[in-house]
Formats: structure tokens, sequence, C-alpha cells
């Protein structure tokens, strides 16, 4: 009989993820090609392993689903699905069931006869129950609906995110702001000055959330004088709230790292400055999303770590099965 050892079927489906893996870098450098080519051969390969990670704790198992979510991080941050702004997109984990309420014990009724066969009403049909809920069948409805969002807040041929970009070349914007109650509200006001459309959509909930955490997050990073504080929560507002750790922008966290910039002003002008050229080369809300969409949401819905009996294209690995001795 044919046998092939567990020690072959990992070989198998690590030849399966590597084949895997490339085709999702040719994707990636097909329609983020600026990105791709910002990053680097290297650096590329760290983002798509730190996002394989992050998609798999969250459940996402399927071509498709691994695909859709490293595009979103392309396109709103790594840490989208953490990100306070974002507070509209539903986690991809389904909520657990509540535990079932404990029924009051009740005496025992008495026995009654049992009907004849003539009275016995016949079975009730029942539709079946629909296919429980996964992170692979959530994050298609997700992705879609972050599709629409990029298109208000973005445009659909990224027009606002190019006139947030402008306006950010202008440190007067930061200087003229109106005066307001506190250094919070002053921060509002420079976030509907650079970007009104996406202002709108995220409503002033989302965005205060994103001003407190980015707050601290500035004071962790020793960005702690207004003007700082400020160029940070701007680069928030438009990166992603977890820009400072993210690898698509290995910039930022040089810069909030370099001992040389001890003091708290520099540090903040130099992460602008840093962001601003960074950002000349590539817009994060990618420049064919149509495209990509289509070929991702056409993804197969199974699993990437299929092995042989499932690889396309009649590829076999070179492994030979052993087969058990004779009796």
């Amino acid at each position: 009989m044919l046998v092939i050892r567990k020690s072959q079927v990992k070989v198998f489906e690590q030849v399966a993820v590597q084949r895997f893996e490339a085709g999702l870098l040719d994707h990636l450098r097909t329609f983020f090609p600026e990105q791709a080519a910002a990053l680097g051969t290297a650096q590329l390969g760290k983002v798509v392993r730190y996002g394989l990670q992050r998609a798999e704790s969250r459940g996402l198992r399927t071509e498709r689903g691994l695909y859709l979510y490293l595009a979103l991080m392309f396109m709103l941050g790594s840490a989208f699905d953490e990100d306070p702004q974002l507070a509209w997109m539903p986690p991809l984990q389904p909520p657990a069931p509540p535990p079932p309420a404990e029924e009051p014990q009740q005496a025992t009724p008495p026995v009654e006869a049992a009907p004849t066969p003539a009275t016995v009403p016949p079975p009730e049909e029942t539709e079946p129950a629909p296919p429980p809920e996964t992170p692979d069948t959530r994050i298609v409805p997700l992705y879609e609906q972050a599709m629409a969002f990029l298109d208000r807040t973005a445009g659909p041929d990224n027009e606002f995110l190019r006139h947030t970009l402008s306006v950010l070349r202008h440190p007067q914007v930061f200087e003229g702001l109106p005066a307001a109650p506190s250094f919070g509200h002053r921060v509002l006001l420079l976030l509907q000055t650079l970007a009104p459309e996406k202002y709108k959509a995220l409503g002033e909930g989302a965005l205060r959330a994103l001003v407190r955490s980015g707050y601290e997050a500035a004071k962790y990073h020793g960005v702690t004088t207004e003007s700082g504080m400020m160029n940070y929560l701007a680069l928030a507002f438009v990166l992603g709230s977890g820009f400072d750790r993210d690898p698509l922008y290995p910039w930022a966290a040089t810069v909030l790292t370099d001992p040389a910039l001890a003091d708290p002003a520099q540090r903040g002008a130099v992460l602008r400055e840093t962001a601003l050229k960074a950002l000349e080369k590539c817009l994060p809300a990618g420049s064919r999303r149509a495209e990509q969409s289509a070929i991702a949401l056409a993804k197969p819905a199974k699993s990437y770590r299929r092995i042989v009996e499932e690889a396309p294209d009649g590829f076999s690995p070179p492994v030979t099965p052993i087969l058990d001795p004779a009796p």
C-alpha cells in the first residue's frame, strides 16, 4: 500500500505555502507597485510574513481571505483592524454565542398514553441551518465596505488623498488654525482641514478616540511639543494609528527611535519631513483598487496550505512516497 508519512505531508505543505507567498508577492508588486518599490525586496517580504501572521491569528485560512487582508493592510495600514478611527469596521472573529440559560427544574409530569399511529402528526420539514460564520466569510463584506469607505474618503482616483498631502506640505496649515478651547479641539480642526471628506465620514466620536490614543503614543515616543504632536496625529490620521510600528512605513520607527533626535520639536519636524518625502513616492490607498479587488475576490475559498493533491498546474513536489514494507 502507498503511504505518505507525516514528514512528507509537511514538505508538501511547505512547498504549497512557498508557492502561495510567491503569488501574493507578485500580486502586491502588480497592484501596489509604488509601495513595493519603496519597501524593497527584503522589507516587502517582511511585510507579507507579518501580514500572514496577523491574518492567521484572526482565523483567516483561505487564499481569498489572506489576499483581502493583505490588501487592506496596504490601503488602510497594517493595524487597520485595531485602529480607533475605523471603529465602524466589525471584528473578523464572530462573537462567541452566549451560554445557554439554565432552565428551572420542574416536577416530572404524569406519563400520558402514547397516541395511536393514526393520530401521530407527520414531521415538519425544516430548512437546513445556514453555515456558521467564519473570519473567511466575514472578511468579504468587510472588504467591500472598506472599498466604499476609501472611495468616499480618498476619492475613486485618490483625488481627495492627493489634496490632503498637498495641504500637509504647507506648515502654515498648522500655524493658522483658529483659536479653540483646547489642544484636542485644535487637532480636530487640523484634521478637518486636511481631509474634510474623511472627517465627515468618520465622525467626531471616532476622531476623538484617535486623538486620545495618538496623544499617548506621541508622548511615549518623546514627541511632547504641540507642533510635534500635531505632526504625529496628522500622520496617524492619514496612514493609520499604528504607523509608528508599521512595517509598511519603516522610516517612522527609524525617526522615532533615533537617539540623535532627542529634542521633541526636532523629532516631530523630522518625522513630518521624512513622511512627506516617502508619501511623494506612493499613495497609501493604492492606485488600482478596482482591478486589485476583482482579482483578490476571485481567489478560491480554499486553504492556502493545501497539499499536493490540490496543488494547481499539475505541480508535483520533489518527494518520493514511501511504500510500506511487505508483511
